[in-house]
């Protein structure tokens, strides 16, 4: 149960920056260990190819 939850708000926090649903999943994914996504993970998004062209909000 626990797992779910963590789970569900590291996608409300993705969906909170902006991201669309294979973007919150990749960051989901790739932060688990994480109870938030970093400050810097646009970045991390542009150099992996996931996001293209700042679709995302400028402020994460």
């Amino acid at each position: 149960m626990r797992r779910f939850v963590l789970r569900a708000h590291r996608f409300a926090d993705a969906y909170r920056h902006g991201l669309d649903g294979p973007q919150a999943a990749w960051a989901a994914r790739k932060y688990k260990g994480h109870r938030v996504l970093p400050a810097e993970l646009k970045n991390e998004m542009l150099a992996a190819g996931i996001l293209r062209g700042g679709n995302a909000n400028p402020s994460l």
